[in-house]
């Protein structure tokens, strides 16, 4: 089996495990694909493995972002995807609207989020090369370097055995997939009637949003953090501390002057 990678002409659609599990995804996907007039040059469904994960997304192979890259890998092995590649012009930005569209309906969570599809200039070729030649056929791929632009994680979280955090990532995980995201956090309980509320649309990388968490909660453990940020991001809101209105403002203000997403709410309003 032989191609040859045209750039500019190729590129990926992968379907992730939540999104192949979900007939209206599939079926919503294959309404995007004809409308985008992309050909299909391969499709076939696959389990991705560990090492699958990091070749598609390396810089999460590095030391700054070892939460992200646990979960990653625990969301993207939990079952079978299915990998389209498409050929046509103007591909990059085509398959980009076909992503965005699925997750304007369906979720735009870092952890279930349906569709990927590689958008900056140094992943499309390896991303291609990955999915068209080396899944395919088993020819050995090259991992493509990525150090990541954005600051990773930092504070206590840095400081604990990367064998803890990946551990408490794992806990979290099997909570939230037996019980419900929203069952993986409780709130701090201070005495009051407001809820500070992270929100989700963190500008940061999800570890170093983690980070500011974690220093603006001293007391809380990594799961809890871990638990809090993903539950934002998946639910829309979650609710970090319940106390008095001044409590509630002060964590939500402090988080905020971080560069995070937060909002004061009444309980009677949550």
């Amino acid at each position: 089996m032989s191609h040859q990678v045209a750039p500019g002409e190729l590129s990926v659609l992968v379907v992730k495990p939540d999104g192949y599990r979900s007939p209206q995804v599939r079926e919503y996907v294959d309404v995007l694909l004809e409308a985008s007039r992309l050909s299909v040059e391969l499709r076939y469904e696959v389990c991705l493995e560990d090492e699958d994960v990091m070749d598609t997304w390396p810089k999460f192979a590095g030391p700054k972002y070892p939460i992200t890259a646990e979960l990653l890998r625990l969301y993207l092995t939990s079952g079978p995807c299915e990998v389209v590649v498409v050929r046509g012009p103007d591909v990059v930005r085509r398959c980009v609207e076909v992503r965005s569209k699925v997750r304007a309906r369906f979720g735009t969570s870092a952890f279930a989020n349906c569709v990927h599809t590689p958008t900056e200039p140094h992943e499309i070729a390896p991303n291609v090369e990955k999915y068209l030649v080396s899944l395919p056929t088993g020819r050995p791929f090259t991992r493509h370097r990525d150090e990541g632009t954005t600051e990773g994680i930092t504070g206590r979280l840095a400081a604990l055995p990367r064998s803890v955090l990946l551990g408490e990532a794992r806990a979290f995980w099997r909570t939230a997939r037996d019980d419900g995201w929203r069952a993986a956090w409780r709130p701090r309980q201070a005495g009051g009637a407001f809820d500070a509320c992270l929100l989700p649309g963190d500008p940061h990388s999800v570890d170093h949003g983690m980070s500011l968490i974690a220093e603006a909660l001293p007391g809380s453990t990594p799961r809890e953090v871990i638990s809090a940020y993903v539950e934002a991001e998946v639910e829309g809101w979650s609710c970090l501390l319940t106390g008095t209105e001044t409590q509630a403002g002060d964590l939500a203000g402090l988080l905020a002057a971080r560069g995070l997403y937060t909002e004061v709410r009444p309980r009677t309003a949550v």
